[in-house]
């Protein structure tokens, strides 16, 4: 009885070796990766400029502005609502099943 128990507890640290072995490895594999194709920082020469054109900050003030007035309109606009009641909406599947239900009860009296 000793023996078979020794040999299932070797198995049993054979076994959990190897999963956390794995783990590991994929562990390392996933870290090493993430190393290898992270996004490099650019240098500064390559940062597009602020525009100093004032037609170009007169377009950005006028598109930040219609963003703003649609995102207020939005917001203040209910929510449009059903014109049936959430109750009437039944699919398909569901009144076939109530159908199979009030024919097993049977003639009413």
């Amino acid at each position: 009885m000793s023996s078979s128990l020794a040999l299932s507890l070797q198995i049993t640290l054979v076994g959990m070796s190897l999963v956390f072995a794995a783990i590991i490895l994929l562990w390392g594999l996933m870290s090493t990766l993430m190393r290898l194709t992270a996004d490099r920082p650019q240098s500064s020469a390559a940062e597009p400029a602020e525009p100093t054109d004032s037609r170009e900050l007169k377009r950005r003030a006028a598109v930040a502005a219609v963003a703003v007035a649609l995102a207020v309109s939005r917001q203040s606009r209910p929510p449009p609502q059903s014109p049936l009641p959430p109750t009437a909406h039944v699919s398909p599947w569901q009144s076939v099943m109530r159908a199979n239900q009030l024919k097993q009860r049977g003639p009413r009296r």
